[in-house]
């Protein structure tokens, strides 16, 4: 589905107005125009930069709402609105119509509500959602599908918040968003909350009680003072519940099918700018989308090739300029699925062709398709060339399928942009147009559609996908100068040309080959479990006495905690209310309700539910019908600390802790025997990397130790922390030092130190003092780390590449704190990613050169997958060892642990 654009247009004609209310900025006649020009500039950036399909905008509609008959206060303390901003309300209004976007104010609700009311009912029906705002209010309804996207963050004026900055914030869910706002109120809105408790104790109330219904169900836990303020406020604390909660169902006719893509009218716009006189917007508006989308925005010469002649032209130009950029236009997104529709190439700025394969009449070569792609081969695999791409994994994979090798490429335009830059930015070719060119690529969708009306680029006109792939061709050409350029310069050299481009040609032969499953077995364990699921639902029904839907939460939480009382079974409080209902997540039951039978039953049917919809049952949908094998693709852009991520399915994400996830290995096996007889599967797993990382940037001369004998880490570190000789850890110390030597890498605090080994709050920051106590070097490192990136703004891996922590200074404790997590984590976490992509380089070469059959399939997290025949094992695994143990030069030893088996499992 697409991504829908809500701007709250209220909060960003209030921001706009302050923002430029020191400028002056007015018209020759002394009218203000600030607010006017903030709102117009931030339109312009939103459309040029997100190139959003769809976008909407809403304002406070005049007069009261329905929160005025809750509260007749409610805003009462607010004062009026400035009239420089009133007096351009209606110019807003006029270039809000002129960039052709709806306009929603609905009488009797704030543009919060319906800005709400949409994005629920955009998000239920699987679109994206991202609310232009900078307000914290709506991070209330912040979810997988929905996002924030805070335009006056500083020093990054588009900033996207997701689950993880609602938690930096807030400390919670979003869930819990309301009871924090209930709990602090809002002077600006007069929502009254409860006098003497600020955001920072409405936080900590909530984190501990996890929900103002907690809090009042148990308030004889609160301290004498909290319980005060909050019964003799009590009724104000409910009604602000109330008032904070945003209206998600606002009546709107017309409402979602209103929304559409922006389809600004130039002369409309132009001649509010001329008579707001707004010289710089007026410069802009030639960079929107028109209604004349095929009029190119840049000069540029492009050829379609008609017939051999031109072909044959078009590859001596090539050849003299020594190096190309090659771009393909195919049916699919998935390479070795796909057909190829024609090839685009660029080898100067301003100039492309466009080759197709199909679409033109009569074609470039009477033979046909296959006879076309023979004759380009001279061309794409002369070595003396270089070729150029964006993303060259898939080209490289589509050419593959098509029947053509090619040579490694040279320059991916886009690992160069993430070497460069990492999460700061997105790498995608429209993108890089519009950041370093200021470029508005053609849309795609404007060629093939969305939705169900879908059609492939086999079915456009050749002239227009002429025009679109020879715009890919072009820029990708141009970024290659600007980011080799930048690359001279910059540290991120060696990372991009020894690490991220040596790999690309691996991944393309891993994802190639694919990886085979046992599709009989996956379908009697989904029969199998299908038995157990209709079991356990039975089962379910007759404990809750009455059968009922057990995916619907808040049946099932009034069944569990109004019916059943099972708090009371489990002598626990009553869980927490969230919009929904009783709050019934796998945490909540687990944690509090786990000894309950029904919770149990009901656990183990969520797990049994999941595994297979997730993964029996969705796995062999997969299977290339050519090839009979999965081909999962691996990205290098996708983490912000450089670890690889697997997708189209997730084989990264294969469970592992769960006995029945486990078993789902056992449907991976190697291929078939052959003329090399039987084969088998060897896993080639890191031991403790990460904490191997760590010894080595910390230097700490215990752990190092430790290491250097080959001690059990855990076992050495609880031995030091609980003053006992190693041989005397017994199980419990021995996973408590666990937690500690893992946790601290992830920025774990007291609190969860605590839940996870089973201490209360003073024994685990006793346990953390002691662990720093014990390794002092760790503590001065982390603080090194720390102060650095305070400095430069930044952190490292070993390997150099680095990731932009810009809130390490914040003055928000939340949001330094994760910042302060990401700095700690990134040159471990890092490091480990780079040390097994340059392991997976040197595997692979060694591979290549022997004589051994042994192929690399799968890359999970520390782990690498290969398939090796039988005979070959002995060999494979020394050669596998010694080029991982040998990636990198540590003070400590690599050490990489190897199992074989007939499956996955196995092997594991």
């Amino acid at each position: 589905m697409s991504t829908l654009y809500l701007l709250d247009g209220t909060a960003l004609a209030y921001r706009s107005h302050f923002a430029f209310a020191r400028s002056g900025l007015s018209t020759a006649d002394g009218k203000p125009t600030g607010a006017t020009f903030g709102f117009a500039s931030l339109l312009h950036r939103l459309i040029e930069e997100e190139r959003p399909e769809r976008i909407a905008v809403a304002l406070d509609a005049r007069g009261k709402t329905f929160r005025h008959k809750q509260f007749p206060a409610y805003k009462g303390t607010r004062q009026k609105a400035p009239e420089e901003l009133i007096s351009q309300l209606t110019w807003i209004r006029e270039v809000i119509a002129a960039f052709g976007l709806p306009l929603f104010e609905i009488e009797g609700y704030e543009a919060d509500d319906v800005l709400g009311t949409l994005a629920i009912q955009a998000a239920a029906r699987g679109d994206d959602v991202r609310i232009v705002t900078g307000d914290k209010d709506f991070m209330q309804l912040v979810s997988e599908k929905i996002e924030l996207y805070n335009v006056f963050k500083k020093g990054e004026p588009l900033v996207i918040q997701g689950i993880e900055a609602v938690a930096a914030k807030f400390g919670g869910t979003p869930a819990q968003v309301i009871d924090v706002l209930a709990i602090m109120g809002d002077a600006s809105d007069n929502v009254p909350g409860v006098k003497g408790i600020g955001e920072k104790g409405a936080i900590a109330l909530v984190e501990k009680f996890g929900s103002v219904a907690g809090i009042l169900e148990r308030l004889d836990e609160l301290t004498p003072k909290q319980r005060e303020k909050i019964e003799a406020d009590r009724e104000m604390l409910l009604l602000s519940r109330e008032l904070v909660t945003i209206n998600t169902e606002v009546p709107l006719d017309p409402g979602l099918e209103s929304i559409g893509e922006p389809l600004p009218q130039n002369e409309l716009l132009e001649g509010l700018y001329r008579e707001l006189e707004f010289r710089s917007l007026l410069n802009k508006v030639s960079q929107l989308t028109s209604d004349d989308a095929s009029a190119p925005v840049f000069d540029r010469e492009d050829v379609l090739v008609r017939d051999l002649e031109q072909l044959e032209a078009m590859a001596s130009e090539l050849r003299a300029a020594g190096r190309f950029a090659v771009d393909t236009e195919t049916t699919s997104l998935f390479p070795l699925e796909t057909e190829l529709v024609g090839v685009s190439f660029s080898a100067a700025e301003g100039r492309a062709f466009y080759v197709p394969f199909v679409g033109l009449d009569p074609p470039v070569d009477p033979k046909g398709p296959a006879a076309l792609l023979e004759r380009l081969a001279s061309l794409l695999t002369d070595p003396g060339l270089e070729r150029i791409g964006q993303n060259t994994k898939y080209d490289w994979l589509v050419f593959r399928h098509a029947g053509l090798e090619l040579p490694d490429p040279d320059f991916d335009t886009m690992l160069a942009s993430f070497s460069l830059a990492g999460s700061a930015r997105s790498h995608g070719l429209d993108n890089l147009a519009l950041h370093h060119f200021g470029q508005t690529k053609i849309p795609t969708k404007e060629l093939i559609g969305t939705g169900a009306k879908q059609i492939t680029m086999a079915d456009v006109p050749v002239e227009r996908v002429c025009e679109y792939a020879c715009e890919d061709a072009e820029v990708t050409y141009r970024l290659y100068e600007v980011l080799q350029a930048e690359l001279e310069d910059s540290p991120a050299a060696d990372l991009f040309r020894k690490i991220e481009m040596p790999l690309v040609p691996v991944l393309e032969r891993m994802e190639a080959r694919g990886i085979r499953i046992d599709e009989k077995l996956l379908a009697s364990t989904s029969k199998e479990l299908t038995r157990e699921i209709d079991r356990l639902e039975g089962e379910i029904h007759d404990l809750a006495g009455e059968v009922f839907k057990v995916g619907s939460t808040k049946v099932l939480g009034q069944i569990l905690f109004e019916k059943l009382a099972i708090h009371e079974q489990a002598g626990k409080k009553k869980a927490k209310r969230t919009k929904t209902g009783y709050a019934t997540d796998a945490a909540t039951l687990t944690e509090s309700y786990g000894d309950v039978e029904i919770v149990q039953k009901l656990l183990e049917f969520r797990e049994l539910t999941k595994l297979k919809s997730t993964y029996l049952d969705a796995l062999p949908r997969y299977v290339n019908e050519q090839t009979g094998r999965i081909h999962c693709s691996f990205s290098q852009v996708s983490a912000a600390t450089g670890r690889l991520a697997s997708s189209d399915p997730n084989l990264q994400n294969i469970p592992i802790r769960s006995e029945r996830g486990r078993t789902l290995r056992r449907a991976f096996v190697p291929r078939e025997p052959d003329q090399h007889g039987p084969w088998a599967f060897l896993a080639a797993d890191y031991s403790q990397i990460e904490l191997r990382v760590m010894a080595h940037l910390s230097g700490d001369p215990s752990l190092i130790e430790a290491f250097q004998r080959g001690d059990d880490i855990h076992a050495s570190t609880a031995a030091r922390l609980f003053g006992v000789a190693a041989d005397q850890v017994d199980r419990t110390q021995r996973s408590r030092a666990k937690v500690i030597n893992f946790g601290l890498l992830y920025g774990m605090g007291p609190h969860r130190v605590a839940r996870e080994t089973g201490m209360d709050l003073a024994e685990a920051k006793d346990f953390i003092e002691r662990y720093f106590s014990a390794f002092p070097t760790v503590r001065q490192w982390m603080d090194h780390v720390l102060e650095t990136a305070r400095e430069v703004g930044y952190v490292e891996t070993l390997l150099g590449r680095r990731r932009r922590v810009p809130d390490i200074d914040s003055k928000n404790s939340r949001v330094r704190s994760f910042a302060e997590n990401a700095a700690i984590n990134t040159p471990v976490q890092g490091s480990a990613a780079d040390i097994i992509k340059r392991a997976m380089i040197d595997v692979d070469a060694a591979l290549q050169e022997s004589d051994l059959s042994a192929q690399m399939l799968l890359q999970v997290h520390d782990e690498l997958l290969f398939e090796v025949p039988q005979s070959e094992l002995e060999a494979t695994i020394a050669l596998v060892q010694a080029k991982m143990s040998a990636a990198v030069d540590l003070v400590v030893p690599l050490e990489v642990d190897c199992g074989t088996g007939a499956n996955w499992l196995e092997a594991h």
